[in-house]
């Protein structure tokens, strides 16, 4: 027996239905009881409590009598729905067994249809591999009858193969013959070349040795010239001390040619030409006595480690210098500085004319042959130091460059405005290193950057014109380059410090004819020379107090003068009749800057730079 789906969803549906018949029944609103409130049209007073009880008891009557009628509905809606599930708890049974005789049906037919494809596909297999058998078996015999005719075909060849390698057997017997006759002349060659070889490896052996022996030498000679190299600045060292730790050279500029024509006026420059360029006379008339008639002409003599006349070129004085240059390399202290009256050519012979810096700094052609000491120096160090390469030398070099104007330090590689704003101090060390604070160091690793520093200085620097020169530098300059050296072989360190300083031009005020802050300048300038002047004389007599702190020039000079350095001064003077007292007064401070005695110089320590 089966039921159909659309009977069963019919059966489980008729509950629902009836239960939403049911709901859309609107229910039945309870019966208002009437009142005498309602009766008369209006509504019972508050104060009649006994009316508006009366109506509350009518009103509880007629919901209860309504309550007991839902209750019977209720009663009976329960008692059909109850016979409802009866009946579909029924038909649910009913489908229940249907469903699993209906599975059991589907799973024989199921088994039924997987044994038939089985069997199909057994069927199929077995006329594939018997296909494939008549194919192989068809493939087989065809290439067994091409072997066979392969082998038919080879045997053919090889008899006709055979018939032509007998008489290739006759020829290749005469030939082989031949080749043992070759043989024998071979081996004779190749003993021959066993000796030959033999000989040459023999040779190869003995250049072997040779080669060995010759960089043995070779490194014995690079040992022995790294050990020349440490004699050789012992030795220049000791030749410099011997020379005297501080040395005075003196300068005479070339005349202007614009002098006094009256010979009571001149003075003489003689240079003895048996002093080896160390004296220097001068001769010259001390005016009238009292009585009118002219004196006696007087004459003094100067010594000195080096006289260079007006005709002495630039080359020629740095030529002196040189070797006092090569001490900084070796890691020592060295300090050059000019003195002399304004227009006495001090500066023209630490830096040159102006157009020289100008053009090294641009590389515009060859060097100027007026080049000052100061762009020859950095040149020889940097070329001094690029062949120090070959035995492991490398240096790095840092430089700056300041004035002392009316007292104050000033930075000369920053703008005025900045170095205005900026507190410079002079500072020495234990070691006997100055340092000053706060002050502008620029690495250099060409003589070019140099001498666009130079520029700048140069720019930066006060100058003014007086009676006595046109362009009157009007403070002291310092120019400092530090030198820290290392050898890559020994480890070897060294530390110089080159001091190249261009002092201001002494003047006396009554000839400069200065006004205003030319002579604030002169005075400043004056003072400090004279301070300088103190110190000297200090060193020479050999005080216990020697007044480096009267000025910042002499305070910064300390070391210089008294300590460690190695000390050149340069001495300018002018042959000028009208410049005749300075001269002389020149010439006798540096007499006795050459009778002083300072301390020897060391080779320097540890290379840092407080600044």
């Amino acid at each position: 027996m089966t039921v159909s789906s659309s009977s069963r969803s019919s059966v489980r549906a008729a509950p629902a239905a009836a239960a939403a018949k049911r709901a859309a029944v609107p229910a039945r609103k309870p019966p208002v009881p009437s009142s005498s409130s309602s009766a008369t049209g209006g509504k019972r007073s508050v104060w009649d409590l006994k009316g508006r009880l009366e109506d509350m008891e009518a009103l509880t009557l007629a919901l209860r009598d309504e309550l007991k009628n839902q209750s019977g509905k209720v009663t009976n809606l329960n008692d059909e729905l109850h016979e409802r599930n009866r009946r579909i708890s029924a038909t649910d049974d009913m489908c229940t067994t249907l469903s699993t005789d209906l599975h059991s049906r589907s799973q024989e037919f199921d088994q039924l249809s997987n044994s038939n494809r089985d069997l199909v596909q057994t069927i199929t297999q077995l006329r594939h591999q018997h296909q494939m058998d008549t194919e192989m078996m068809q493939s087989r015999t065809r290439q067994v009858q091409a072997q066979l005719d392969s082998t038919v075909i080879q045997l053919t060849n090889s008899q006709v193969e055979n018939d032509t390698l007998k008489g290739t057997v006759v020829g290749q017997t005469a030939q082989l013959g031949r080749l043992q006759s070759q043989i024998g002349d071979l081996t004779v060659k190749l003993q021959a070349s066993e000796e030959l070889a033999q000989s040459r490896l023999d040779m190869i052996h003995q250049l072997e040795a040779t080669i060995r022996q010759h960089l043995s030498t070779i490194a014995d000679l690079e040992e022995k010239g790294r050990s020349d190299e440490t004699l050789r600045r012992q030795l220049h060292n000791h030749i410099q001390e011997l020379k005297g730790n501080i040395r005075v050279f003196c300068r005479v500029r070339p005349g202007s040619g614009a002098g006094p024509s009256d010979a009571d006026e001149s003075a003489q420059f003689v240079f003895p030409p048996h002093s080896d360029s160390k004296a220097l006379e001068i001769a010259y008339n001390s005016g009238s006595g009292v009585t009118g008639k002219a004196t006696q002409d007087k004459k003094m003599a100067f010594k000195f480690d080096k006289v260079f006349q007006p005709s002495s070129t630039q080359d020629q004085v740095f030529g002196e210098i040189s070797q006092l240059v090569q001490s900084v390399l070796d890691g020592y202290n060295t300090c050059i500085f000019t003195y002399g009256q304004t227009g006495s050519g001090k500066t023209f012979t630490m830096e040159g004319p102006a157009h020289a810096l100008e053009h090294a700094a641009l590389g515009m052609g060859a060097p100027d042959e007026q080049r000052g000491m100061i762009p020859r120096t950095v040149e020889q160090i940097f070329a001094s130091a690029r062949a120090l390469e070959a035995k492991g030398w490398t240096y790095e070099m840092d430089a700056f460059f300041l004035e002392i104007y009316n007292e104050t330090i000033r930075d000369l590689l920053c703008s005025k405005a900045a170095a205005a704003d900026t507190k410079y101090d002079i500072k020495h060390d234990g070691s006997g290193l100055t340092s000053v604070t706060n002050m502008t160091v620029t690495r250099v690793a060409h003589p070019a950057q140099v001498y666009e520093l130079l520029q700048m200085a140069s720019k930066n620097r006060a100058v003014g014109r007086t009676n006595c020169n046109e362009r009157s530098s009007r403070s002291h300059s310092v120019f400092q380059l530090q030198l820290k050296g290392h050898n890559t072989i020994t480890d070897e360190r060294t530390h110089g410090i080159l001091n190249l300083i261009d002092l201001a031009g002494s003047e006396r005020i009554a000839h400069s004819g200065v006004t205003g802050d030319r002579l604030k300048e002169t005075q400043a300038i004056n003072k400090s020379l004279s301070s300088l002047a103190d110190v000297i004389c200090a060193l020479a007599n050999k005080d216990a107090h020697i007044p480096y702190r009267n000025s910042k020039l002499t305070y910064l000079l300390q070391n210089c003068l008294g300590g460690n350095s190695k000390t050149l001064m340069f001495v300018n003077v002018s042959p000028e009749a009208k410049d005749l007292n300075e001269s002389l007064s020149s010439l006798r401070f540096a007499t006795k800057v050459n009778a002083c005695e300072i301390g020897t110089a060391r080779k320097g320590g540890k290379a840092d730079l407080k600044l």
